[in-house]
């Protein structure tokens, strides 16, 4: 569960908008990654406390459920998170078809990002269907590799 959490909160959004940040940001990208950091810790102290109050498998869905029960609201913010989950997918993709294609000769890089976003998609699609297990084992390694990753830039 920790590894689930820590890579929810250092996601490949990291990875997918590093260098827009420092473009936009100039100078101020360490100040506006230490602002975004003090976000994610509030965040990530909201969703403790409300699993110590809530505890169920239910995540984000449960939390909504408590706070406005069953109804329109929360069915629509439910609705919200799932399209949120759908662009956050498409981002990460992107980014990693984009970095990926890079490796490959010029002629051929946008047929290689489109392979590589896909490939994407179904590896991970087909890791969550395996189950919650799979998916924890998995993001043992993955986070362990993002967290390497950033830590051979610092």
């Amino acid at each position: 569960m920790v590894s689930i959490g820590i890579g929810g909160m250092v996601g490949g959004g990291i990875f997918a908008v590093l260098g827009l940040a420092v473009q936009l940001a100039h100078g101020g990208t360490p100040i506006a990654f230490a602002l975004a950091g003090v976000v994610a810790a509030i965040t990530s102290y909201s969703y403790a406390r409300l699993s110590v109050t809530f505890p169920s498998q239910g995540g984000t869905v449960e939390f909504l459920n408590q706070a406005f029960g069953p109804g329109l609201i929360t069915g629509s913010l439910n609705v919200l998170l799932w399209i949120s989950y759908f662009v956050m997918i498409s981002l990460y993709a992107y980014a990693f078809g984009s970095y990926g294609a890079t490796f490959f000769p010029a002629a051929s890089q946008l047929f290689w990002k489109h392979i590589l976003m896909s490939s994407a998609i179904i590896l991970f699609t087909a890791l969550n269907a395996l189950g919650a297990a799979a998916v924890g084992e998995a993001e043992k390694f993955i986070v362990g590799f993002k967290l390497s990753i950033l830590l051979f830039f610092i």
